[in-house]
Parts: structure tokens; C-alpha cells; sequence
């Protein structure tokens, strides 16, 4: 079977229940049927026929029986849809059903080249933008150690002041802050409204700078420079312009870390190039040699790429010249 049916139709209806709020309802406690679809004003056959779905998938338990039987979030369910926490998977599962909606149009961008024009949400900016902060705490810890390890070597006796471009809700600008390192965090005004929040009494913590890393940078200089799965967004064009724009931004003996899927050798890379072909109007996945040309042709030395073992991408890294 290429494909298992199931999985489809679990991340469905997991995502049709957060979006029509049957799983926040259920997180103040047990209810009824005709309960939960009063607090999240659904209907109530449609809420009974999707609560025993979720039954069935693991996320509700059911409490009594008859007439009587209500519903209560499982212990798995409440893990990882509601509560805050390393396995909540709630902004990830909204994102990916984001995503669907794009890839069944892929016959259209196959015609055009293009995907339709779409409005992003208020709801489906925080589910992306969270979605990020959801990934593998392992995997994140890696990052900061590898790219904490090589910017040393080029600046080794003092507190290394990092900008994270295009950080989202600051979830990484956090971990180098917790390493030692003067964070400022860089994205687009409403972004940085949404890491903010997510941050909560930590945000005083980290400098905030609202830009278009694509369009200007703060002008340091900086130490280090972390790109964090964005290249992928953007074509050849742009993102080599703005690896000139990071390399004019850093100190001597500054380092650019980029983190992203290479293609030909991360596993991930072909399909996730979909993703951006349905997702973005230039954005893929790029090879090695054009990552090399990109820094060397911005004037970075000491050019290195490696795999990385706790994730299915790779971390891309240049200094400039002391």
C-alpha cells in the first residue's frame, strides 16, 4: 500500500477538532456530547460522530455509558494537544493540515507554476510560527552546540552577540540565550507580536528587531548570524543576496549558520521541495554546490557542511575574514 489511509483521515479529524474547538472544550473536564457541542457551538450529531472518532484514535476517553456517557480528553490526547510542553504537537497537526489544503492543489501549480494566492489567517500565523517551537528539544540542542562550537573557533574570548533572522516565536534565540550569548531576534513585526506571547516573562530576555531579513538587517556587527529553515523559502536570486546582506552584518571572524535541507543528502529534501512549490512562488531546496557559491561569492571562508543526527537536515556554515 503506497499509502496508509488511516494517518489521513487521524490528522483530519484531529485537526477538524481543534479548529472547531471540541478540544478545548473538553479541557475543562468531562461533558456530554450535547455539552461539548454547546461550548464550541457545533452541531451535536456532528460533535457525537467526531467524539467517537477521536475514541477511536486515542485522543478522548469516554466516562459512563447510556444515555449518560460523556467524554473526557485522554492522558495522550491532553499531552499533545493541550497542555504545554515538549509533546504538544497542536500548532504542528494545524500546520500540517494547512499544508494539505495546498498540496491538493497541486494539479493547478503543475499547470502555472504557482500556487493560488491565499491569505494567511491570524490563526493559521500563530500555528505556523508556533509549529516551529514544537520540534525535537534533542534536535534544537544540537543546533545550538554546532553552531556554538564553530563560531568559537573564530571568535574564542568573548561573549558572542548572535542575531537569529527569521526566528519566529525565538524558541532557538532562547536556547543561545541559556548558552551565554547576547540574542536579538529578528522577523516581521506581527511575528514577533506572536513571540512575545510565547515567550511570556523570558521575553525581556532577548532583544527584539522587527525587519524583512530579505530587505535589510540590523546593522550589528554580530558575532554570529543563524538562519533557521528559511533558505527554502526564497530562490536562487534572494538567497544570494541575502547571504551578501549577513556577511556585510557580521564582525571579522563572524560566523554564518544556516540550517536547512540540502539537497542530495538529506532524505527529506525532494518532498519537502514540494511543500515549497505548493507553499512559496520560488522557494526549494537547495544542493551544496550552490550553497558554496552563495557564501563564497559573499566572501566567506572556512565553508562547512554537515548532517546532523538528531534531525533530517543539515547545518551550513561560512566565516567571514578577521
Amino acid at each position: 500500500m503506497l499509502v496508509e489511509r488511516k494517518e489521513i483521515e487521524k490528522l483530519l479529524v484531529l485537526t477538524a477538532a481543534l479548529e472547531s474547538g471540541l478540544i478545548d472544550a473538553l479541557g475543562e473536564g468531562a461533558k456530554t456530547a450535547a455539552e461539548v457541542a454547546f461550548v464550541a457551538s457545533t452541531d451535536e450529531r456532528a460533535t457525537r460522530i467526531v467524539l467517537d472518532a477521536l475514541v477511536d484514535v486515542g485522543a478522548v476517553d469516554t466516562v459512563g455509558d447510556g444515555g449518560r456517557q460523556s467524554y473526557r480528553l485522554s492522558a495522550e490526547g491532553r499531552r499533545r494537544l493541550l497542555d504545554p510542553g515538549p509533546d504538544l504537537e497542536r500548532n504542528s497537526l494545524l500546520h500540517q493540515a494547512n499544508k494539505a489544503r495546498g498540496w491538493l492543489e497541486l494539479p493547478q501549480v503543475l499547470k502555472h507554476g504557482k500556487p493560488k494566492e491565499r491569505e494567511r489567517s491570524a490563526g493559521s500565523l500563530r500555528s505556523f510560527v508556533r509549529t516551529m517551537a514544537e520540534g525535537a528539544p534533542q534536535a534544537m540542542d544540537e543546533v545550538v552546540e554546532r553552531v556554538l562550537a564553530y563560531s568559537r573557533e573564530g571568535i574564542p574570548e568573548k561573549r558572542l552577540a548572535l542575531l537569529d533572522a527569521g526566528g519566529a516565536v525565538g524558541h532557538m534565540a532562547r536556547r543561545f540565550k541559556e548558552r551565554g550569548v547576547e540574542a536579538t531576534l529578528c522577523d516581521r513585526p506581527e511575528v514577533l507580536e506572536e513571540a512575545w506571547e510565547y515567550q511570556g516573562d523570558g521575553a525581556a530576555q532577548l532583544n527584539f528587531h522587527p525587519c524583512d531579513f530579505t530587505e535589510e538587517l540590523p546593522p550589528g556587527p554580530f558575532d554570529v548570524i543563524y538562519l533557521g529553515n528559511v533558505y527554502h523559502i526564497y530562490g536562487p536570486a534572494t538567497n544570494a543576496e541575502v547571504t551578501r546582506r549577513v556577511f556585510g552584518s557580521l564582525g571579522p571572524g563572524g560566523s554564518i549558520a544556516i540550517r536547512d535541507f540540502v539537497l542530495g543528502r538529506s532524505a527529506r529534501a525532494p518532498m519537502f521541495a514540494v511543500n515549497m512549490l505548493q507553499a512559496t512562488d520560488e522557494g526549494g531546496v537547495w544542493r551544496e554546490s550552490q550553497y558554496r557559491e552563495w557564501l563564497t561569492e559573499a566572501g566567506f571562508e572556512d565553508i562547512r557542511i554537515i548532517d546532523l543526527e538528531h534531525s533530517d537536515n543539515q547545518l551550513v556554515f561560512g566565516r567571514r575574514p578577521v
